[in-house]
């Protein structure tokens, strides 16, 4: 019994043994033949991605190919473009990965969590773009994007659009999207207080040039970091030296397109903005890049090359100004008028249909290229503006227009608010073009719309940050501007039944003009006063300031006649003078050229100094940050002209009249 128990316990063991014989029947892979070296001698299937593939990486082996395989990545299935937002949802490659060392990675581990929360690196800087104060500009035309390395992430520790943590802004861009929600909604501590009324950024901040998203400095310290444990055999099989996919490639697909949209990105804050806060403009405009596949939208095409055209603009200033050869600025300014062909060809071509012409993105173009002809020195500026006129005509008018919007975002700028923060730029950029002209707004004197809630959402504007004024005051300077209107290119019609009806008096008009101007400036007095001037932004309550006395100028020199020494029109522009200096050195001078030109031209002696040290504080800022672009040039010409008259006692010593004779039909702001 024992000797057959002992042979039973012998034979139990040999029919475990068969167990894992028949559990290794399991499905068999073909050795791989054109796979790499190392799985080819292992018998294994290769998926062939090189220069590692994906079994090379998960076992830490290193993989070697045969001599004259070319090192690139196995064809994927073609399909649409990704959005930002798909490849923000998914789980990076782990063969591509460049983020974390594959040493620390183990072999076996389960799948990673999801990385919904983290932000794609994409180049593109925050919201918020930043004021920066680094002098030393760099800034080709092109950048060779094929050689450069991975991007550096993206710093958002001093600027940041303040949205709370459900923030769906700009979700196309989730890189920005992400920044927000770990930040204070505040203003960031970047920005002293107001109450010292300057805006100086930290001393870490530089000057954004085109290649700040990977300068040498970070170039180092990436390929530091990825290498310093391999040796010189491995390191060109290290997977953390591939040349990342750019994420905004199926949006800008050329390294120019790419070097310039991320140069408006970088810049647009100092240039569009009157003070530092969140970028409407930047929000609105890359809601629309990125939402959809490129080509599909001839509206939003145009949009895209008039955002090219004003960072290529932008640059050629900053060539320009850098000491360089002029070739280098000349061929800038050429890629943007480029740009601004191309956009104003597509955007004909989309405002043929009646859904082109409803498209906000139409507007947003026409509104872009106003901008390109605004830097560009303020010339051929009419057309592009008629045009964003005649689309808010072709969609009913701006009350109409807005109370038809829908669609409103929390914290993002669509809907409604985006088409409000359109029609606000276009109304102001024609009220400037008629200070200019000395014609009557259309758009501001439709007063249906500006002040009043068209509809449950329409409760947000934009106005004072884009421009620096509050809703209320520009509504007063628009008052002014169509009295001069009158007084400079009075009606024919209303003048021949005035006369007629006070008995031929040839000079009714004028007193009627003149006790009008006389309440318009005493409204202007009292404007700081009243309840339209409380709760205000410091640079808000100076524009309303530096605007209330420049008015003051127009009404005493173009309707009451008063002589450019008279004392009234000197004080007024000794303190516009002083507001305009104060705002240049806080870095918030966008906007306030129009007050430098009109007070500056009544100006005598050394007191014209002054005025000079403004426009190179605009031209630099106290750091040497541009916020400008070639309409200094062209207002700093006008107010010289003006001086050589009124020391040659000219009868036309005035602004108006140099604008005239110089064949200056310029908009600036």
């Amino acid at each position: 019994m024992h000797a057959g128990a002992a042979h039973m316990h012998v034979v139990a063991p040999s029919t475990m043994r068969q167990d894992p014989a028949s559990q290794r029947k399991r499905p068999k892979y073909t050795r791989s033949k054109t796979g790499c070296l190392t799985c080819r001698a292992k018998k294994i299937k290769c998926d062939e991605t090189k220069p590692t593939c994906v079994r090379c990486s998960h076992g830490q082996r290193e993989c070697t190919w045969p001599e004259g395989v070319p090192t690139r990545k196995k064809p994927t299935p073609r399909r649409e473009p990704p959005s930002p937002v798909d490849s923000f949802e998914t789980r990076p490659s782990t063969a591509g990965s460049s983020g974390v060392s594959e040493s620390a990675t183990p072999p076996t581990r389960g799948p990673s969590p999801s990385r919904r929360g983290e932000p794609i690196e994409m180049g593109i800087p925050p919201m918020v773009s930043r004021r920066s104060s680094d002098h030393n500009v760099h800034i080709p035309v092109q950048v060779n994007d094929s050689r450069r390395p991975a991007v550096a992430p993206i710093s958002t520790s001093s600027h940041g659009y303040p949205m709370h943590s459900n923030n769906t802004h700009l979700s196309a861009i989730p890189e920005i999207a992400a920044s927000y929600t770990s930040q204070h909604p505040q203003y960031l501590h970047s920005y002293p207080a107001p109450s010292h009324h300057h805006y100086s950024q930290s001393h870490s901040t530089s000057l954004p040039r085109i290649t700040s998203h990977h300068d040498h400095h970070n170039h180092h310290n990436h390929h530091s970091r990825g290498t310093e444990s391999a040796s010189p055999d491995s390191q060109w099989s290290s997977p953390q030296l591939l040349t990342p996919v750019d994420p905004i490639e199926p949006y800008f697909p050329t390294p120019q397109e790419r070097n310039l949209i991320r140069h408006y990105c970088d810049n647009a804050l100092s240039i569009i903005m009157a003070y530092p806060s969140e970028n409407p403009v930047l929000a609105a405009n890359f809601q629309f890049l990125f939402d959809g596949v490129r080509g599909t939208d001839s509206a939003v095409e145009s949009l895209r090359s008039a955002l090219l055209g004003v960072a290529a603009v932008h640059q050629s200033f900053l060539l320009s100004r850098s000491g360089v050869s002029t070739l280098a600025s000349d061929e800038a300014l050429r890629v943007a008028d480029s740009f601004r062909a191309k956009s104003k060809h597509l955007l004909v071509a989309a405002c043929a249909t009646r859904e082109g012409c409803h498209n906000d993105a139409a507007l947003a173009s026409a509104v872009a290229i106003a901008l390109i002809d605004i830097f560009s020195g303020g010339r051929n500026w009419a057309n592009s503006l008629d045009f964003a006129k005649n689309l808010v005509r072709s969609r009913g008018g701006p009350g109409l227009l807005l109370a038809r919007s829908k669609g409103v975002k929390p914290n993002a700028v669509t809907g409604v608010s985006r088409t409000r923060l359109l029609l606000e730029i276009v109304a102001v950029y024609e009220l400037f073009g008629c200070i200019a002209r000395g014609t009557a707004p259309t758009l501001l004197n439709i007063d249906c719309w500006w002040l009043t809630k068209t509809n449950p959402q329409d409760n947000v504007s934009y106005i004072d940050k884009v421009f620096g004024m509050s809703r209320e005051f520009i509504l007063a300077l628009a008052q002014v501007v169509t009295l001069v209107s009158r007084v400079l290119h009075p009606p024919t019609s209303k003048v021949t039944e005035i006369t007629q009806e006070l008995e031929g008096d040839p000079r009714s008009e004028n007193v009627a003009q003149a006790r009008e101007a006389e309440i318009l400036y005493q409204t202007l007095e009292n404007w700081p006063n009243t309840n339209a001037a409380g709760n205000l932004h410091e640079r808000v309550r100076a524009g309303n300031c530096i605007y209330q006395h420049t008015a003051q100028i127009i009404l005493l020199r173009d309707v009451l006649k008063a002589h450019p020494s008279d004392a009234l029109v000197q004080e007024h522009a000794s303190t516009v003078l002083a507001l305009c200096m104060d705002c240049g050195q806080s870095r918030m001078g966008v906007d306030l050229t129009w007050p430098v030109i009109i007070a500056g031209s009544q100006l005598y002696g050394a007191d014209r100094s002054q005025v000079l040290s403004i426009f190179e504080l605009f031209r630099y800022g106290p750091e040497l940050v541009l916020s400008c672009c070639y309409e200094i040039e062209t207002s700093e010409f006008i107010v010289r002209q003006v001086w050589q008259r009124l020391d040659a006692n000219h009868p036309k010593a005035d602004w108006r009249a140099v604008m005239r004779d110089h064949d200056l039909d310029v908009l600036i702001l």
